[in-house]
């Protein structure tokens, strides 16, 4: 997962100009599991309630109101890839496992 989404960041990363990456890096680790604890709720700084999907976009609202949501927008792009990749296009018709083939557990 981490050598997959730093390849594909450095990649997006260069036609958009960013060098520091750690900010895409979290915000991608929070998608994916947001993804795969869709029941989940969280309670933001005692003032929201949010179900887990919506972590990673109330996240990308609060670095809107500091500055740019780029970063955060790449990190859920390339956590929205590797979700799809490794959580949706296995279990389609047709599908087929990307990665490690089973994963350890689940």
């Amino acid at each position: 997962m981490f050598l997959f989404g730093g390849l594909l960041m450095t990649i997006f990363g260069t036609f958009v100009s960013l060098v520091f990456l750690g900010q895409a890096s979290t915000i991608m680790l929070v998608y994916v599991w947001s993804r795969r604890n869709p029941n989940v709720r969280i309670n933001f700084f005692g003032l929201l309630n949010v179900q887990a999907p919506f972590l990673p976009w109330v996240l990308t609202g609060f670095s809107l109101l500091l500055g740019s949501i780029i970063v955060d927008l790449l990190g859920i792009a390339v956590g929205h890839v590797y979700f799809f990749l490794e959580d949706v296009f296995p279990n389609q018709p047709g599908g087929f496992a990307w990665g490690e083939g089973q994963r350890l557990g689940g």
